[in-house]
């Protein structure tokens, strides 16, 4: 969890915002100081002290924070664990962002006396109908906070990353190399460098928490690798779902990691392991892991061949609900709103699942917050939080996102401040 806290003239008070969820975007959002893995929280009057890690200023967040005297915190849980967290419910158990934050669904380690639910959530798969569902039929949220508001923030690239210290020349993998190093049917690094006599065994290191990037890894592969009607990649969330039609089981040999950082550091620690990362974390992560390279994807670089900002379409009140039982691809679905209509907000993944043009294998990353109950101190600071996305940044020093970052904003006549405004209650 990482916190800020900066004041601004003639501010006579601030926010304490908290909030976590997806691994994929927290460079752009708070910097990159989460990278150390001592690191989890960080100094705020309202947050614990001790391993502390400070928001950059020239991140997303971190230039709110300057502009506005607030204070923001983001843990980061995964894109899964950070919905159940924010819905209060994984769909049996009741949870609670009071708790520790440390990865998992015990919470968004807020203290006892932040009598709150999250002011937010970050997602790079957006809310299904089941999600929906949980904030009110088993978290219990919708009397005092009406529903879950989702807006798409920023989109990033995901890398495919590898060590393999005897490869003198960058990999560039088509499509199907990547489908087939992580459905399992391609095993040896011969498939790969077209060197016959090297036989040596391909290591996977993937996400083991319930994860944006693998769902997004899902998407691209999903939509770039047909199958069959009985054995394709299925977009999940869940990695172990994505490949299951092909490996029923993890392989032996295979490691999991919780965060993009946890996979970044698999690699790294074993020669002949693919993986897939942010892209932007991995470049920040450089120093840390020396040994880690990334490959080209049908000849695109994910930083290079990936714009400063992209341009999107947005649909109101829809939702994920589901998979094509005989492809895998996501499918949305309309929703019925609680109460206001027209501020759940979708990007179709199957839009950008495979866009040859440029770097294909990317995630949408959204913010969600609360309709209603947001109270009359928090419900501006909420507003501005989620509404930075789309502010002018050209002088406000945000640098974390945009071109070679392998961040990009984005752009749609829907996705605007006013709209925020609307949605996002007290």
């Amino acid at each position: 969890m990482l916190v800020l806290g900066l004041s601004a003239a003639g501010t006579a008070m601030s926010t304490d915002t908290f909030g976590g969820g997806a691994t994929l975007p927290a460079g752009g959002y708070v910097g990159f100081n989460f990278l150390n893995p001592a690191l989890k929280q960080s100094a705020n009057t309202a947050f614990p002290t001790s391993g502390v890690a400070a928001v950059s200023s020239t991140s997303l967040f971190g230039a709110w924070a300057a502009r506005t005297g607030n204070k923001v915190s983001y843990c980061q849980t995964g894109s899964g664990n950070g919905k159940k967290v924010f819905d209060n419910s994984d769909g049996t158990n009741h949870l609670t962002a009071i708790g520790a934050c440390d990865g998992t669904t015990i919470g968004f380690g807020a203290p006892s006396s932040i009598l709150v639910n999250p002011h937010f959530a970050g997602s790079d798969a957006p809310m299904s109908a089941t999600e929906y569902n949980w904030f009110d039929v088993t978290g219990g949220k919708k009397t005092q906070y009406g529903e879950p508001v989702q807006f798409p923030a920023v989109a990033g690239s995901i890398a495919v990353i590898y060590r393999k210290d005897s490869l003198s020349t960058p990999l560039n993998l088509t499509s199907a190399q990547v489908c087939g190093v992580f459905n399992g049917s391609i095993t040896q690094w011969s498939a790969l460098t077209g060197n016959a006599s090297d036989t040596s065994t391909i290591k996977v290191a993937f996400r083991s928490d319930g994860s944006g990037t693998s769902f997004s890894l899902a998407n691209h592969m999903a939509a770039a690798c047909a199958g069959t009607a009985s054995q394709h990649f299925i977009a999940d969330q869940s990695f172990t779902t994505a490949i299951s039609q092909y490996q029923p089981t993890i392989p032996a040999g295979w490691v999991g990691g919780s965060g993009n950082p946890a996979v970044v550091s698999a690699v790294e620690s074993s020669d002949g392991t693919i993986g897939y990362a942010e892209s932007a974390n991995l470049k920040a992560a450089a120093s840390t892991a020396p040994h880690v390279k990334y490959a080209t994807v049908g000849g695109k670089d994910p930083y290079a061949d990936f714009p400063a900002s992209l341009a999107v379409l947005v649909s109101s009140d829809r939702v994920l609900n589901g998979v094509n039982a005989t492809t895998g691809r996501p499918v949305t679905a309309a929703l019925t709103p609680f109460g206001q209509t027209g501020c759940m907000l979708l990007v179709d993944p199957a839009g950008y699942a495979n866009i040859t043009s440029r770097y294909p294998i990317m995630a949408v990353s959204y913010l969600i917050a609360n309709n209603k109950g947001n109270t009359s101190t928090d419900v501006g600071a909420v507003r501005g939080l989620v509404g930075s996305a789309y502010a002018d940044h050209t002088t406000d020093g945000v640098t974390t996102i945009g071109a070679n970052t392998g961040y990009a904003f984005l752009s749609s006549a829907t996705l605007t401040q006013a709209k925020v405004d609307s949605c996002v209650n007290i």
